[in-house]
């Protein structure tokens, strides 16, 4: 995980027709079927053995057809008959098939079985409770939009101190970490769960006594430090949400302001960047404001320390589309942030 300041101090419609008899008509042929049941006694009948083709099968019987006696018809219409063991063909439009004689009345045609629809992914998060956003970029826009720092200078120090958060949690969880209380919530159901969400002190790896797993230790390793007062996917101190609260409060209009809140730690970084740059402009920054914005957040550039994090920072920028020359102003600017 790339250091942030916590270095510094995670888817037959079948309608039987039986017995049907089709109007009568001057008679042509009459067509005999069989009764399953009893093809020996079924007269008259031929029986073909296909001089053994069969090879050893049961015959197949097929149906005599005999003329019947025509008398005064130059053009006689055949009758048709259905037997219980099936139809013959016969056209009958579909609009017809209930005027037939002797045919079931009122005959449903088939409708489509509707597809079942997946419910939606997503914790029900009480509309009270939940903050501005339900994607990271609408999130870094509104926030962009109150503290007067561009979106791309935000989104450069965030996913440098939440180590990735940003591009690997679920949209779903998303929402519950950008909500009021999450840390109590139902949803919340397994430790891990915390620990992904940031609620535990940076330092000391500890889930606070507020929290629903108060005591879990989330370092992954086991191991206890001491305690940083960091907490949050931006790593923000006790005493900078204290200090930037009013604030926050004014740009989202909630009565509670926490830092394990995404909106919220995202303002409150959001705030001490303008108030370390004085900034005139809230979107045409200067590659020296760019690069003060991240080397006053963290305290210095990294170069002492071997970090580099205004390195880091500035390829983020520009890879979330920012067009001042950061590198260059960190160039220059070394470990002292130009104070």
């Amino acid at each position: 995980m790339t250091p942030g300041r916590l270095t510094r101090t995670v888817n037959n419609f079948s309608n039987s027709l039986s017995s049907l008899k089709f109007p009568s008509l001057t008679k042509l042929f009459t067509l005999q079927f069989s009764d399953n049941n009893n093809l020996a006694q079924v007269q008259p009948y031929e029986s073909i053995h296909m001089n053994g083709i069969n090879n050893g099968l049961p015959p197949v019987y097929v149906p005599t057809i005999k003329p019947t006696n025509i008398i005064g018809s130059e053009n006689p219409t055949p009758t048709v008959y259905a037997t219980n063991d099936g139809l013959v063909d016969f056209p009958v439009e579909d609009n017809d098939i209930n005027n037939i004689p002797g045919a079931p009345t009122n005959v449903p045609k088939p409708t489509k079985m509707p597809k079942p629809t997946k419910p939606p992914d997503i914790f029900p998060i009480d509309p009270s409770l939940a903050r501005y956003g339900k994607t990271t970029d609408e999130v870094f826009t509104f926030a962009s939009s109150k503290t007067c720092v561009p979106k791309e200078v935000l989104k450069g120090i965030a996913y440098i101190e939440s180590g990735g958060f940003f591009d690997v949690v679920d949209p779903k969880y998303f929402l519950l970490y950008n909500s009021e209380n999450w840390w109590n919530s139902q949803f919340l159901t397994e430790e891990k769960r915390a620990c992904g969400g940031y609620d535990y002190d940076n330092g000391s790896g500890i889930v606070p006594s507020d929290s629903k797993y108060a005591g879990h230790n989330c370092h992954s390793d086991g191991s206890t430090g001491a305690t940083s007062y960091i907490m949050g996917p931006m790593q923000v101190n006790g005493s900078e949400q204290s200090k930037f609260a009013s604030q926050v409060k004014s740009a989202t209009g909630a009565k509670q302001v926490d830092r394990r809140i995404i909106l919220d730690a995202i303002l409150i970084v959001g705030f001490i960047s303008k108030q370390n740059v004085n900034p005139t402009s809230c979107s045409n920054w200067s590659g020296y404001q760019v690069a003060k914005a991240a080397c006053g957040y963290y305290g210095s550039c990294g170069f002492a320390d071997g970090t580099y994090y205004c390195n880091t920072f500035c390829r983020n920028y520009k890879s979330f589309g920012g067009k001042a020359d950061c590198q260059g102003a960190v160039n220059q600017m070394q470990d002292n942030c130009w104070q």
